[in-house]
């Protein structure tokens, strides 16, 4: 049994974020929280990842790199030294900054929305957060199977 999250769940999850930026009519999503990270990632690592609507998603991160290789089946995986380095890594990349970005704005402190909006100052920042966690609710065969496995597993113990 492995425990790295398939990549096809992590595609068809990226996937699903893409479609719903896409129907609200957002460029790009900046995931911040941990467990949104690992959802769509597959680890849990110092790190932001970009997902544009149109094009392939970028893992920033910040510590545990060659963990995150490990762990991630992301195939654009960067190093990055500071969360002001992210408009120049994505021009880099080939992704214009966004016009509209969205973020969890339900779990993103204050003073971080406040420096992403400096950051992307001329781009409109909207909440995802219902987004993310409609997308999280609905589980895949994948994840129903790790869920009984867990119950079968706390049987056992009870």
């Amino acid at each position: 049994m492995t425990l790295s999250t398939p990549p096809s769940e992590i595609e068809t999850r990226i996937n699903h974020l893409k479609q719903r930026l896409e129907k609200a009519e957002i460029d790009a999503a900046l995931i911040l929280q941990n467990s949104d990270l690992f959802y769509f990632t597959g680890t849990i690592q110092q790190a932001h990842l970009y997902v544009p609507a149109e094009g392939d998603p970028i893992l920033m991160v910040r510590k545990s790199y060659d963990r995150a290789k490990a762990e991630s089946s992301i195939e654009k995986i960067l190093h990055l030294d500071r969360s002001s380095d992210i408009p120049d890594i994505l021009n880099t990349s080939g992704h214009p900054l966004p016009a509209t970005l969205g973020l969890e704005l339900d779990v993103l402190p204050t003073n971080l929305f406040f420096s992403f909006q400096n950051l992307f100052e001329n781009s409109q920042i909207v909440d995802i957060s219902q987004a993310v966690r409609l997308i999280r609710a609905v589980k895949s065969p994948y994840e129903i199977d790790i869920i009984r496995k867990a119950a079968e597993l706390s049987d056992q113990v009870a």
